[in-house]
């Protein structure tokens, strides 16, 4: 079995710990951390390459990025989501998360062909926002920003970012949160649970996998595949699952991938992301190739469809897409 590969999780959330109990003894919160401390703030954080300065605490969000939720619900602030935008999956998120999310108002479902959520800034703006989660072609960070509402992206999906995606991104994530709503504690232990998570996935992969893999992206009802190479999340998952990808020599995150190549690499196993077809649908959209027959993957029937969402951006969603994919294919 191989041994755990996130030593940064646990040593970074051991140091965030003790800055955490230093602070406390200043500037305590109340007992249930409902209300975050007068005294941390102004706060101002880096992202995107741009500093952003918080006055207080934020209390209207509007999120358009699903990997936001569990975090800002392992914080204990989701409650203050006034908005959401684009389409979130409930299998993403655990119940009492979706039982928050039942009360928060749906402004747009509408998705556009690049995969944002659909929505006017104007109607963003009209939610009285003081954050805004994600940005669109609509909601970009310029608008939101000349009507003084404060906006975070994820890292990697920043204008220009061509940074390799691990696991350490999950900590940036937890950490700008924090800091954001002065929530240092609670970000320390979902990052323990998220680490123990992901010790346990790891225990039930048998020692010598070395079986080959590839994370695609095909086009439902035919057209284009995508593959994913190692400076992805969808990349770092694989090779937490034990799986050697056979498209980690794609230059870029992800890349354009034909029959032929996708053949010739003719990986064990194929795990095929999407945004919410079915799984008969999934599977079609390869196995309707011509000579996909011939795959080993096909052959052996070890296709699993899985919500893109599951393996990228890094956050808690992708920790739990390598659960399932550890327990699909060491059943």
């Amino acid at each position: 079995m191989p041994s755990s590969p996130h030593p940064a999780l646990t040593a970074i959330a051991a140091v965030a710990l003790v800055a955490t109990l230093s602070g406390c003894a200043s500037s305590p919160e109340t007992e249930h951390g409902d209300h975050a401390s007068s005294d941390a703030y102004p706060v101002t954080v880096t992202n995107c390459s741009n500093e952003i300065t918080f006055d207080q605490s934020p209390e209207r969000i509007v999120v358009l990025r699903n990997e936001a939720i569990p975090v800002l619900s392992s914080l204990g602030v989701l409650d203050r989501t006034v908005g959401l935008v684009g389409r979130f999956h409930e299998a993403y998120f655990d119940e009492q998360t979706q039982t928050t999310m039942s009360e928060i108002p749906v402004l747009s479902d509408e998705i556009s062909q690049v995969g944002g959520g659909e929505i006017s800034l104007e109607d963003v703006i009209a939610q009285e926002p003081d954050l805004v989660i994600g940005t669109s072609e609509t909601v970009t960070r310029e608008g939101l920003l000349a009507q003084g509402i404060n906006v975070l992206e994820n890292e990697e999906s920043c204008a220009g970012s061509q940074a390799t995606s691990t696991l350490d991104d999950i900590d940036t994530l937890f950490t700008l949160y924090a800091e954001v709503f002065d929530r240092h504690d609670e970000a320390d232990a979902a990052l323990v649970d998220i680490d123990q998570q992901i010790d346990a996935a790891i225990a039930q992969i048998p020692d010598g996998e070395n079986r080959t893999a590839a994370m695609l992206y095909p086009t439902i009802g035919g057209g284009a595949t995508y593959a994913y190479g190692s400076g992805s999340m969808n990349h770092t998952l694989l090779e937490l699952a034990g799986f050697n990808n056979v498209f980690a020599d794609l230059p870029d995150r992800t890349a354009e991938v034909t029959a032929e190549e996708l053949l010739a690499r003719d990986p064990d196993v194929i795990i095929l992301l999407h945004s919410g077809a079915t799984d008969e649908e999934v599977e079609e959209s390869l196995t309707a190739v011509p000579g996909a027959s011939e795959l080993t993957a096909v052959t052996n029937d070890a296709l699993f469809p899985l919500l893109f969402g599951f393996t990228s951006p890094a956050s808690p969603i992708t920790i739990d897409g390598l659960t399932q994919i550890v327990e699909r294919f060491q059943e």
